[in-house]
């Protein structure tokens, strides 16, 4: 009775680009940070300093997990 009920869960992300998801990047203090997909699911470091990755071609935000590229 006290709980707000989610009429859904949110939209579905895609990537506009062919092919799909040709680079990851991020923002770190204004500077662009790349990234990789994992299948393992995002890395610690992402998660500790809150990064969103977003396609390098239409910026669509990537749903999957990510690691910095190194």
């Amino acid at each position: 009775m006290f709980f707000r009920w989610r009429s859904g869960r949110g939209a579905v992300t895609t990537c506009a680009c062919e092919p799909e998801w040709p680079g990851l990047r991020a923002s770190l203090d204004g500077h662009e940070v790349v990234g990789v997909p994992s299948p393992e699911g995002s890395s610690p470091m992402v998660h500790m300093l809150g990064l969103v990755a977003r396609c390098s071609g239409c910026g669509a935000h990537y749903p999957h997990g990510w690691v910095v590229a190194g």
